[in-house]
């Protein structure tokens, strides 16, 4: 059970007096824009228009160092109002019931197997009467493909927050402002149709969790607040939300360890820190660097506390191989099923499988601190005798596993031609040139032969022959390859809008995540940019996904390796680059630039295309070489008649038979785009807000990393 905290106010930009004042006053504030240290809650004000996007994530790795769970209330000049405060900090806990708890997760097929809970697996139930009894839950999980102003959760269900643009701005896609939906047509409907769509400003649940990327935008961002998914939850019912900074990929396990962690007494703000925690150890994508902050924020109060999800604490005990435990079987709910704390495992134990005796769904995660969260389904298998009265799991030590050695350039190319293939399977699903992919793929399969045979020919028993050097036999082979790369950069462009930017979720099997890479060059926003290192489940390769806190996506491309201290080696991206700046005027040109760090010594070819969500432009910048450890700038003319809003872009580079991918929004205005804005350095403060100040003796904001506080790490 966590222990009470310094309730801590801390501001960014020029948030309004009597905004401050309430918020203080509503939360019961102890401190106001003092300095950080442990032990303590913070709840931290945004003025959305007069903060910068690097400023917002570096308060929040501030905070992270510090060990403190934050909640964040956005304020827009035109949007917010004290009745949202009310709402969002009035009360202290939040009362749901276990039968009202729905979780619609599009992007976990664990989460959706036919034995799995009922509530779990919502997403299975994809039509218009199930989506609205799941959006009357009092608790809703939802998971699936999204950005700061709309996000899907399948067929039937698409929060779009396009009620907020307003006739005479910018639009941010292009069907702002039109009664047209480019999203719809992805679902076999005409633009035209308004079936699935949902504004999230009517939402009613009293915490919902929106898990896909970016729906809580960094300000300064090209996603402006004013019509983000974030600032119609703000308008909504919702009494608790939880949205995501940047990319967003959390397995499931950190959504058990959330439930778990809720059910046993922690505060939201905890909650949301344990299931970060969790994420970042177990290596899945995030978008930040640190772990209690991202990708999970809690918007509104993060010292609420959760009642009404029951947890079972169980000892375990030793079995023949490894622990097991028993479960009341009457103490699982039929549809939710039950979440069980295991108490009693030995320290630095597992990894493990957990099993079933009567074969029902069961998953989990271990924890540092020797407990482990269990989420068990209701019923197990069908039942061939009598069911029991109590549940027996069992918990046995994970075999190890080993991978066969391959040469690099040959495992690039096999895996290469997966992503080609399932390239040209999207490309025939969506009416696409897919023709071209396939024939690309068929004169790989003619050199993959050659290659493994010369990957074959490199082993220790050619020391003993006689013959002339490896090179010197292969260089009609390896000028194919060239040709082909060539070919395939070019290719891949001209098919990107019909595939789609992000085409990492084409990469099959899914590859593992393996923990941070080295990455030193920063976004154009000014944010670090955050590498994941991503391993192939079989062969010794590895990609690296780039991407930034504020930006989102920025790259999938190959990995390579750099001397680290004390002899170690660091992986960090073989490919870098993107925009100068992310916002551009219609009729300009703007230059991207693509800079090889590392890899292969083979020469590469570098291809770009930039399209329109509805597909219907697209402007590619042909073939160009680029040789190892050496740069290349792309011009790209933007036409005059181009639409405004968002357009995506991707650059492709193909090198030996690797490919990599930079991908990126471009926000295109008929005006001269704002830039983003600096750091404000002085803060308005109302009447209580400045009492509470002089009352700890400080003014300002500023991390404490003296007496009193955590040491910066």
């Amino acid at each position: 059970m966590a222990i009470p905290r310094t309730r801590h106010i801390l501001t960014l930009g020029n948030v309004p007096a009597e905004f401050l004042d309430s918020a203080a006053s509503l939360w019961r504030a102890d401190e106001v824009n003092q300095a950080m240290s442990t032990g303590q809650s913070v709840l931290l004000l945004v003025d959305q228009d007069s903060t910068g996007p690097a400023e917002y994530i570096k308060t929040l790795q501030d905070l992270d160092r510090h060990g403190i769970p934050v909640g964040i209330i956005p304020h827009a000049r035109n949007s917010s109002s004290i009745g949202q405060l009310s709402r969002l900090l009035d009360e202290e806990t939040i009362r749901v019931d276990l039968s009202r708890c729905r979780f619609r997760l599009t992007e976990s097929p664990e989460a959706n197997l036919p034995t799995a809970p009922y509530a779990l697996r919502r997403a299975r139930h994809d039509d218009p009467v199930s989506v609205a009894e799941d959006l009357d839950a009092d608790l809703l999980v939802l998971q699936g493909h999204a950005g700061p102003v709309d996000a899907g959760f399948g067929k039937w269900l698409t929060l779009c927050s396009r009620p907020l643009h307003r006739s005479g701005h910018s639009p941010v896609f292009p069907c702002f402002g039109t009664d047209r939906c480019f999203r719809q047509e992805l679902h076999g409907r005409s633009a035209l149709s308004t079936a699935g769509l949902f504004n999230p400003a009517d939402l009613t649940p009293s915490l919902v969790v929106i898990d896909g990327c970016g729906t809580l935008p960094a300000p300064g961002s090209i996603f402006r607040y004013e019509t983000s998914i974030a600032r119609s939850v703000m308008a909504s019912r919702v009494r608790a939300a939880v949205l995501t900074h940047g990319v967003s990929a959390a397995p499931l396990s950190a959504l058990i360890v959330f439930l778990g962690s809720l059910a046993s007494g922690y505060t939201l703000g905890e909650a949301v820190r344990e299931a970060n925690q969790h994420g970042q150890a177990s290596h899945s994508p995030t978008s930040i660097a640190g772990s209690s902050v991202a990708p999970w924020g809690v918007v509104g109060n993060p010292e609420v506390r959760v009642v009404g999800l029951p947890v079972r604490e169980v000892p375990v005990r030793p079995a023949r191989q490894g622990v097991e435990c028993e479960v009341t079987a009457q103490h699982l709910d039929a549809q939710f099923g039950g979440i069980v704390s295991l108490v009693g495992l030995p320290q630095n134990s597992g990894p493990f499988d957990v099993t079933c005796h009567d074969r029902r769904w069961a998953r989990g995660l271990l924890s540092p601190g020797g407990r482990a969260y269990l989420w068990l389904s209701g019923c197990g298998a069908p039942p061939r005798r009598k069911p029991e009265a109590n549940v027996t799991l069992s918990l046995s030590p994970r075999p190890a596993e080993s991978t066969a050695p391959w040469r690099r350039r040959a495992k690039w190319i096999q895996v290469g031609k997966v992503l080609l293939g399932r390239m040209a399977e999207t490309c025939a699903e969506r009416g696409g040139p897919g023709d071209s992919l396939r024939t690309l793929v068929s004169l790989w399969d003619e050199v993959t032969g050659s290659v493994e045979r010369v990957a074959l020919a490199a082993t220790p028993l050619r020391q003993q022959y006689l013959a002339p050097p490896l090179a010197s036999l292969t260089a009609g082979l390896t000028a194919r390859i060239r040709e082909l790369d060539r070919t395939t950069a070019r290719t891949v462009a001209a098919v990107a809008p019909t595939v789609g930017a992000r085409v990492s979720r084409l990469w099959s099997p899914p590859w593992i995540s393996q923990g941070p890479a080295c990455v030193t060059e920063p976004c154009p926003c000014g944010c670090a940019i955050v590498g994941t290192v991503r391993r192939h489940p079989l062969w010794d390769l590895a990609r690296v996904e780039l991407r930034c806190p504020a930006c989102g996506p920025v790259g999938d491309v190959p990995a390579h390796a750099l001397p680290g201290p004390r002899g170690a080696m660091l992986l960090a991206p073989a490919v870098t680059g993107g925009p100068a700046q992310r916002a551009v005027r219609a009729g300009t040109t703007v230059t991207w630039r693509v800079r090889r760090q590392g890899g292969e010594d083979a020469d590469g070819f570098v291809s770009a295309s930039l399209f329109d969500p509805y597909r219907q432009h697209q402007v590619r910048v042909d073939v160009r070489s680029i040789e190892p450890l050496s740069t290349v700038d792309l011009a790209v003319e933007v036409p005059d008649d181009w639409p405004a809003g968002l357009s995506q872009a991707v650059i492709v580079v193909a090198a030996g038979g690797a490919l990599a991918f930079l991908d990126f929004d471009l926000m295109v205005t008929s005006e001269v785009p704002r830039g983003v804005v600096g750091k404000i350095s002085s803060q308005s403060a109302g009447p209580l807000a400045e009492g509470l100040a002089r009352r700890s003796g400080a003014a300002e904001l500023q991390a404490a990393d003296g007496a009193g506080g955590m040491p910066a790490l």
